[in-house]
């Protein structure tokens, strides 16, 4: 083995999972998984300052993790990571040798003033320490290395840099390391922490490992699979594999195999990691995933627009997640004010003293279409499609507030449909036919819930606007923890079962408020829905 290359495993630490409970077996089983591959550090989780809750790796005192390391093996170091200020000294022994051996400092760009201060707390103590700061891309050369002054006059064990939001192409990874590697103390040994935005984490660690591995002592972040929040990490397996190929290592492959078929497949279950579009989109920016995560609760939402909301964020603002001034940025994205007045006027006109029937693309349109059909033969209403045209209707018009959904018309060949008016909310699009109704975005909105701009929302609003005062529905089911959402699969976004339930309780809370305001609006449901007692 090469002993200027550690491989440091941050698994425990990094997973997805909530309240890090992986469970008391899992973690003996990864501990010594890992010891029994050789790895060179094992990162056992968090010191925070919360109350323990056993089978977790977010412990409270050093005491909480010895159970976990009571056959310690002297090869191995084991660490574990704080939050600079977020956990409390007082809470942490002086070292004894039957815990960790290390703690890890991570800290924010304007805690750096003060970090060292607080290691050397830890240090005093009787532990070995290690710095790294969050979203070292955001400094400058002259901050990185005026603090690396700092660092070499306190002389901790390491001092890592890190890539937090996956935004590092190699040259960027190579610059600061080459800098930092000029000016660090070669006492210190140097680390690379890489996120998986841009798929590049483990190239770059390669490539750290290559380019700076071969002069001085370094340490490589990664976890078994990548497992880690959002993107994930540079993978251990292929970490271990390159080292034990290229450099002579000795780490055994078949022993984190048996770990990734065991406990990180069984983490699998309760969690999910890994690149993605709206992953990728953060890396691009060097911006928290937490914003984009936030944003993406918006199910119709396209990449594209995801992408021009987070470029109208500045550098702080990429790494902080202010929901409120998401939201006003998204409405600011999609606000296209235009002179709506003759259509609304156009609409009352054409749609008062009318019998309205609105069709939602849920299951029920197809199951209940004998019962809709005989509805539309008896009171001959006009009918308003909402956000779909639906496969054996006729429509008079079809309102649409997502831009997915629209583009979707043009896909769709139902000879059954007709010829209908396209009624299209002006966040749409900015090339809609002038033959359509283009209705004002900002006027149909009413912001306090993560999905404001629900289009059933909008739709009873423009309504109400237009002067109607009460509409027949069919097939606004709600969305359902088990089964089919819509009536075609096609239809489905893909949100997982929490996410359906939020845009439910959104949809169940906005109309309760429209009907407060509007005690005079009435919906009455032709197929069974969940909102249904709401108009009761």
């Amino acid at each position: 083995m090469n002993n200027k290359i550690r491989l440091l495993d941050c698994t425990l630490r990094e997973a997805p999972l909530e309240g890090l409970m992986w469970g008391d077996m899992s973690i003996r089983k990864m501990i010594h998984g890992l010891e029994l591959a050789n790895v060179d550090i094992i990162e056992v989780g968090f010191l925070k300052d919360t109350p323990y809750v056993f089978g977790s790796t977010l412990f409270n005192r050093v005491e909480e993790i010895e159970p976990y390391l009571v056959n310690k093996k002297s090869e191995v170091m084991y660490v574990a990571l704080v939050d600079y200020g977020r956990y409390n000294l007082d809470n942490l022994s002086e070292f004894d040798g039957k815990s960790i051996d290390a703690i890890r400092v991570c800290f924010k760009h304007d805690e750096i003033g003060m970090v060292l201060d607080y290691a050397k707390k830890i240090r005093d103590k009787g532990y070995k320490v290690a710095i790294q700061h969050v979203d070292t891309l955001a400094y400058s050369d002259e901050e990185i290395l005026e603090f690396v002054n700092s660092v070499n006059a306190f002389m901790p064990y390491a001092y890592s840099i890190v890539d937090t939001f996956g935004a590092m192409y190699d040259d960027d990874m190579l610059h600061i390391s080459k800098i930092v590697a000029e000016r660090l103390n070669e006492k210190i040994l140097l680390g690379f922490h890489g996120h998986n935005n841009l798929m590049l984490a483990d190239a770059n660690a390669q490539k750290f490992i290559v380019e700076i591995g071969s002069s001085r002592e370094v340490i490589v972040d990664s976890s078994l699979y990548g497992c880690g929040r959002s993107a994930g990490n540079a993978h251990t397996e292929l970490l271990a594999q390159f080292l034990d190929f290229k450099h002579n290592a000795n780490y055994d492959i078949n022993e984190l195999l048996d770990l990734i078929d065991t406990v990180i497949s069984a983490a699998q279950e309760k969690t999910t990691w890994g690149y993605s579009i709206p992953y990728f989109i953060a890396g691009m920016h060097n911006a928290h995933t937490f914003n984009v995560k936030q944003l993406l609760k918006k199910h119709n939402l396209r990449s594209k627009d995801l992408r021009g909301i987070i470029e109208k964020l500045d550098d702080t603002q990429k790494k902080a997640y202010d929901y409120a001034l998401l939201e006003q940025l998204y409405i600011e994205y999609f606000d296209k004010q235009i002179d709506d007045s003759k259509i609304i006027s156009k609409l009352n006109l054409e749609l008062k003293n009318r019998i309205i029937l609105l069709l939602a693309p849920g299951v029920s349109v197809s199951t209940y279409r004998n019962q809709i059909n005989d509805f539309i033969n008896h009171n001959s209403p006009i009918v308003i499609g909402v956000n779909n045209l639906i496969d054996g209707y006729k429509f008079d018009y079809i309102f649409f507030s997502a831009a997915s959904r629209y583009k979707n018309l043009q896909y769709q060949r139902y000879i059954s449909s007709g010829n209908p008016r396209l009624i299209i909310s002006s966040n749409v699009s900015d090339e809609i036919d002038n033959d359509n109704y283009v209705v004002n975005y900002k006027s149909l909105i009413k912001s306090g819930w993560v999905n404001f701009d629900s289009s059933i929302i909008l739709l009873f609003r423009l309504l109400i606007k237009c002067g109607v005062q009460e509409c027949y529905i069919a097939g606004l089911d709600g969305f359902k923890r088990v089964g089919a959402n819509f009536y075609t699969k096609e239809l489905d976004p893909g949100i997982d079962e929490s996410e359906r339930m939020e845009v439910a309780n959104d949809n169940y809370s906005m109309m309760k408020d429209l009907k407060r305001e509007h005690p005079e609006f009435h919906v009455h449901f032709i197929t069974d829905s969940i909102y249904q007692e709401i108009f009761l």
